[in-house]
Order: C-alpha cells, then structure tokens, then sequence
C-alpha cells in the first residue's frame, strides 16, 4: 500500500513537473522578442508546415528553439491555420505575436490609385508595371476586359472610379479594375437619382453623364470652374452646337499629340473629335473624379456659352463669340505669338 502511494506521488509529482515546464517554455515564447531592432519581412507561402515556418524564423531571426515552437503550434491547433502572404514582423515581436499575426493573416498591404483625369490606357500601363501584381489580362482587349467586368462598352473608359485600392502581393489585376468600377457603380447608383431636374441637356443615361464629367475633368483643374464648365457643354450641346473641347481631340490623337494643338490637329477625323462632331464623343476620355461627376449633374447657373483657358489653370468664360473671340486674343494668339 505504501508502495502504491509513493508511486502515485512520483506520477503526480512528474505530472506538475511536465506542466511547469511547459508553463515555463511556452512563457517563454510569449515574453521573449525574436525579431531584433529591424522589422523582418517574411512571405509564408501556401500550404507551408508549421516545421517550415519554424526553420525560417530559426534560420532568419533569434528565435532559438524550433522545436518548442512547433510544439507551441501544435498545442495551440493552429498548424492548419497558417495564412499565406506577405508578413511584416515588427521590431521585438514574440513567438506568440509571430503566430498571432500569421493565424490572424494581418499581411502586409500596398496601394493603387488611380489619378483623377487618367485614361484608361494610363491604368492599364500603371498596373501592368507593378510587379507585386499577378498580370491575368495583359493579352486581352480592352473590349474583352470590360465584358469581363459586365459591361458591353468598347472599353472601362470612364468607368474606374479615382481612388486608393489596397492591394496584397499576388492580387490580380482584374480584381482591381473590379473593385475600382463597383467603386464607381454605386458612387453613380448613388448621386444619379439626385441630379438636376432641369437640366440644360438632358442626359439619356448616367453613362452620358460620366462622359461630360471626363470632359469636365480635363479641362478644368480649379474645383470651382467645374460646375461652370460642365454648364457650358450642356448648354452647347442643348443648342447643337460643336463642343470644341481639346481634351476630346487630344484624346483622338492618342499618341500622335505634341504637346500643343495645331489647325491640322483639330481636323482630325475622328468621333473624339468636339470640333467637327456634334454632340457627345462616343465615351468619356477620362476617369472623371467625384468632383466632377458631380459637376455634371448639379451645373451652375451662368449664361456663359464659351470659355478659354488663361494658361494659369483658369477660365474666362463669355456669353457671346465676340468677347470669346477677344479673350482667345488675349490669352490664346497673343501668348503663342510671344
């Protein structure tokens, strides 16, 4: 009986003994840092073990006992929840803080932004530069993109809403141009019920409407002259009157433009171009901002039917050709002749 006794004492004895130890190691895990002075980036790939995991962060950081790690792992449950990506682990990190980040998937994210008044071709040339995204669309038109994304237009032009879109290492491009046309979808299901009742032009469509606020992108570049541009071409085109808006010959030109347009450039034979074209260009040229959408929909009063550019960012805008005709003079034909 006494025998019995001390030996359920010894297995009790090594049992409190086991779970110290464990205590004391998985304390350790917890308390002591594994990332030195400098931030460790690490990329967990899918489908990698917990052993993996415990190599590198032996091999690459001051993390001394592999083995206790995996063990810490395992006890936790977490070896089937190891989350791929692109890790920043901060300066005096933990074990624990190591797994908590990578069970949690907090990776590392980037950002795209797409810039008010880019074209289409300029979001296309940005993203198929950026490495850290997975290219799945560079051999397709711009017309099987956007069917891609469940439109039936010739191309996304006009319909990526100019924004920063975080992204993780690996994202497609496709994701992107998605979440930056949602973007724009509900920003326009949103502001096109609102509109101005009574319009000068009256839209058939948002899509119209998003096109005229491209326009109103290019050309204006002081906040408050949007609303007063966007009045003048719906006013002009009420009248059926040519736009004559640069930006849609510049557009037409593609990559034929100079820099500066001559009388031979605003006779270019295209739909683009407001000079010889009545009514709308056949989409918008740009990536119009919310500003200018709205700018389109919410125009401002004014009598005005003409406007030119003073070569400062902003306009003098005239109700008649013949103070339009003095104005282009000033600031137009003298300028180029100086």
């Amino acid at each position: 009986m006494c025998r019995f006794n001390r030996f359920k004492w010894l297995f009790f004895s090594f049992i409190i003994l086991i779970l110290i130890s464990f205590s004391v190691a998985f304390g350790y895990l917890t308390v002591v840092s594994i990332i030195g002075s400098s931030d460790f980036h690490y990329i967990l790939k899918s489908g990698i073990s917990g052993q993996k995991l415990a190599n590198d962060l032996y091999r690459h950081t001051n993390l001394k006992y592999p083995l206790l790690f995996r063990l810490y792992i395992r006890v936790r449950g977490d070896g089937h929840r190891l989350q791929s990506g692109e890790y920043v682990f901060k300066s005096g990190s933990t074990s624990r803080d190591v797994l908590n980040q990578i069970v949690s998937g907090k990776v590392l994210s980037y950002s795209f932004t797409i810039v008010n008044g880019w074209n289409y071709k300029k979001v296309m040339k940005t993203l198929n530069k950026n490495s850290l995204i997975k290219h799945t669309i560079e051999n397709l038109s711009p017309k099987q993109i956007a069917e891609k994304l469940g439109f039936k237009y010739a191309s996304l032009e006009g319909l990526l809403l100019p924004e920063t879109y975080s992204y993780t290492r690996g994202t497609t491009d496709l994701a992107i141009l998605s979440r930056a046309s949602r973007a724009m979808q509900c920003y326009i299901k949103q502001v096109w019920p609102k509109r101005e009742k009574h319009l000068p032009y009256r839209y058939r469509n948002s899509y119209q409407a998003l096109t005229v606020a491209s326009m109103v992108e290019k050309e204006a570049s002081l906040e408050h002259e949007k609303p007063l541009i966007a009045a003048v071409i719906l006013k002009r085109l009420k009248r059926r009157m040519h736009l004559q808006i640069d930006p849609t010959v510049i557009y037409a030109l593609g990559g034929r433009y100079r820099g500066a347009l001559t009388l031979e450039d605003l006779r270019v034979k295209s739909p683009y171009n407001t000079y010889i074209n009545y009514g709308l260009p056949p989409t918008p040229i740009a990536m119009p901002g919310k500003a200018a959408i709205q700018a389109a929909l919410h125009p401002a009063k004014t009598d005005a039917l003409y406007f030119v550019s003073k070569g400062d960012g902003s306009h003098v805008f005239s109700k008649t050709l013949e103070r339009h005709d003095k104005a282009v003079n000033k600031y137009q034909v003298r300028k180029t002749e100086l």
